[in-house]
């Protein structure tokens, strides 16, 4: 049994299958109950598993007195595992000593290695037979949308109260409880299968999430059993035995759209003005938001006056109508057919080739309407070959229309042992839900936002507003945005609305629209997530919630993860979204294998999404904030560093050298990274990004950060801190760098990482 050095005992407490996989889940909010207040605290958790361990295990199998305590503290440690860690058998008996077990004592007549094998068996034995059955018997264990990877403990009646509960809000809202007929109906005709449900804590209540991603079955009748079994007691035994149900097999969700998701992708690049201001990540935002700071800034020796408006769709996906977004997608998917193209892509490693496969739309529209446009494929590096394979496949525009139609208005969830049917909105988890969402309020833009702003614009053309600055228009959305774009900006991730107009008139007309919300299109604005600027003239009263001003009293509004400087449109890293919890209830930590080079991948891990030109272009931000965005990134991941570090305490502490050198090549990799990221970012307009950051002034920031946050720490990484020191030493005095450096370093810049727990 000293083989099981490397045994694992994972945390198998959720009660769906390949819930750890799902990534891409339905969201429907349930907001009448709040089990944020009924789950368990893991301490009252721990005593319960103890004290039935004390109760039902012979006393000398648990040792001596001081064996309890550690014991018990093993258990604790099992218990606060986050979502995604795992047990190793060198946890269950770390600091366990052989010595205290009477059973196990040198009386008896057997060698140290045969002791110690016997209590590897023995601990393993009591963790998976005792300890993890008896929290799957009596607790429901699921990740909160609040506690990131924590998890919580609900006794098993509290949480089939909330399932009860949480079942008949569904009925109530946008599900229809389908019986088994309609079920079988719906499913046996058509080539997908339906989604399994779980439900997940949040702040307020709960959320349904659904995974498409998985394959489903159902079982079904077999006309010979069914015949046979005229006796109630024989045909339970029939069915009760699983290799006398069959089931009829059905493919995932996801599996089945992935074609149909990379025809609307071409269509996206085709036809980019029927997603209307839509961006889908940091590239599209940058691509926008950089050639308007140029045109805004023309003219003017200083930054104008500009009035900004943040605004969110309350539940976006789930209050789509389904008829509207049907009609919709009519006009998008217009062709007779769509032609998929399968690339291959190797790309050789230091140790292996990897292969990757990709399909895309091949259609000689998309290059002839740009010839600046090509097929949506990943960068490739020297090292790495691009292989076109022959046409894969053709999507007749009927299959599409039929196929989106079924998936849209026809989805089936099934929840705890009920079939529901989604009357309203649309899957969330789908693989297509974001592009849908994306055309379904371009079209609202197109028809109701647009007209609306372009109106605004002939209103005031002419009249000089606050800022003394005029707005016009033109006579379609093409002419409207050459001719109004240096006045104002409309940016959309799905449903987060951000507007920037130099005419404070503008801004509040756009959002007095907003909040009105669009019938036609079932859309209104949740009044919890607005955010503004400026004071409404008309008395209108309007929290603006996401405002956020630090202690050098800079104000900026929250958008999508990124902080708006509200006088300088200027962008910083969104922290705040910390502040709520311990750090550490954010990381995974593993404490199985090759631990140090783990550590050293996590560091540039941390490093690596705050790594785009957004936050570092001098085109968008001056030399303080680029330099204080870089020191931002480096302070958080120092923070991590030292939470990761805490959490590895089974395994020997690394020496201080071993830390220094992981955090020294995390600091060069982040200098590399930023550089590469400027000059390799693909755009279509006549600018180029600037960066002008020193090497040497990247390195410094960073040691300057885990510098001082080491210094809080000290204990968990004794020695390091002195290190750091020697090393800053050698730049040189703070007094003596530049006032960029010394700008980004000011305590008051970084208010709201400070206020992180870690």
């Amino acid at each position: 049994m000293s083989g099981h050095d490397g045994a694992q005992i994972e945390v198998k407490l959720f009660h769906l299958d390949n819930a750890e996989n799902n990534k891409k889940i339905s969201e429907a909010a349930i907001d009448r109950v709040e089990p944020s207040k009924s789950y368990c605290p893991k301490k009252q958790v721990v005593s319960f598993i103890w004290a039935i361990c004390r109760r039902i295990v012979p006393a000398p199998l648990l040792g001596e007195s001081s064996n309890w305590r550690i014991l018990r503290k093993n258990i604790s440690k099992f218990i606060h595992l986050r979502r995604f860690e795992k047990f190793s058998l060198k946890e269950c008996i770390h600091k366990l000593k052989i010595s205290k077990f009477p059973l196990l004592s040198s009386k008896h007549c057997i060698t140290d290695i045969a002791r110690h094998t016997i209590l590897e068996c023995w601990i393993f034995w009591l963790f998976a037979r005792i300890v993890s059955p008896l929290v799957q018997a009596n607790f429901y264990v699921t990740e909160s949308e609040y506690e990131k990877q924590e998890v919580l403990y609900y006794r098993k009646s509290t949480w089939e109260k909330l399932m009860r509960e949480t079942e008949n809000s569904l009925k109530k809202q946008r599900y229809r409880l389908l019986n088994n007929s309609s079920t079988k109906a719906i499913l046996f005709n058509r080539s997908f299968g339906f989604s399994r449900a779980r439900l997940c804590p949040k702040q307020t209540g709960l959320r349904v999430l659904t995974n498409l991603r998985a394959p489903s079955r159902m079982p079904v009748k077999n006309p010979l059993t069914s015949t046979i079994c005229s006796n109630q007691m024989l045909c339970r035994k029939t069915f009760s035995n699983p290799r006398n149900v069959k089931y009829h097999f059905f493919k995932s969700v996801n599996s089945v759209l992935h074609d149909f998701h990379v025809v609307l992708k071409g269509l996206c690049t085709k036809e980019p003005e029927k997603l209307g201001s839509s961006v889908f990540d940091y590239n599209d935002v940058y691509r926008k938001l950089v050639p308007f700071l140029f045109l805004l800034k023309m003219g003017f020796t200083n930054m104008p006056g500009v009035y900004i408006v943040v605004s969110d769709v309350s539940k976006a996906f789930d209050s789509v109508d389904q008829d509207k977004l049907l009609s919709v997608m009519n006009d998008v998917i217009l062709d007779d057919e769509y032609t998929l193209e399968k690339f291959i892509h190797v790309i050789r490693t230091k140790e292996s080739l990897k292969v990757h496969h990709h399909v895309t739309l091949a259609h000689q529209d998309i290059i002839a309407a740009s010839p600046k446009i090509t097929p949506r494929l990943p960068a490739q590096p020297s090292d790495s070959v691009l292989v076109k394979k022959a046409l894969s496949r053709i999507i007749r525009k009927e299959e599409f229309k039929s196929t989106l139609k079924e998936h849209i208005t026809h989805n089936v969830v099934q929840l705890h042992n009920n079939f529901y049917l989604q009357r309203l909105g649309i899957p969330q988890g789908s693989v297509l839900s974001a592009l849908l969402c994306s055309f379904y309020y371009g079209h609202m833009e197109r028809n109701v936002v647009i007209p609306f702003l372009q109106k605004a614009c002939e209103e005031f053309s002419g009249e000089n507003d606050n800022n003394g600055a005029s707005s016009s228009g033109g006579s379609n959305h093409t002419k409207e945005i050459s001719a109004c774009a240096f006045k104002y900006l409309l940016l959309r991730f799905i449903d987060d609305f951000l507007f920037i107009s130099t005419s404070k008139k503008q801004a509040s007309m756009f959002f007095s629209r907003l909040k009105r919300g669009v019938r036609d299109y079932n859309c209104s604005m949740n009044e919890e997530k607005y955010g503004l600027n400026f004071e409404m003239n008309d008395g209108q009263g309007c929290q603006s919630n996401r405002l956020h001003v630090g202690k050098d009293d800079v104000s900026f509004l929250r958008w999508s993860g990124l902080l708006v400087n509200c006088r300088t449109l200027e962008i910083q890293a969104d922290y705040t979204r910390y502040l709520n919890s311990h750090l550490s209830s954010s990381l995974t930590v593993s404490c199985q294998g090759k631990v140090g080079r783990q550590l050293k991948t996590k560091l540039r891990n941390y490093l690596r999404p705050k790594c785009h030109p957004i936050f570092y272009d001098s085109n968008i931000n001056s030399p303080g904030i680029v330099r204080l965005n870089i020191y931002q990134v480096f302070l958080l991941c120092a923070m991590k560093f030292l939470c990761y570090v805490s959490n590895l305490s089974v395994l020997p502490k690394f020496s201080p050298n071993f830390y220094m050198n992981a955090i020294d090549l995390s600091l060069r990799y982040m200098s590399r990274l930023i550089r590469r990221k400027m000059y390799t970012l693909e755009v279509d307009i006549a600018f180029r990004p600037k960066y002008d950051v020193k090497k040497k002034d990247v390195v410094w920031l960073g040691l300057y950060a885990y510098s001082r946050a080491v210094k809080k720490k000290q204990s968990r990484c004794k020695g390091l801190f002195g290190l750091l020191r020697s090393k800053l030493k050698a730049y040189g005095k703070l007094e003596n760098m530049s006032p960029e450096l010394k700008y980004a370093v000011d305590d008051a810049r970084s208010s709201v990482l400070w206020s992180i727990k870690y």
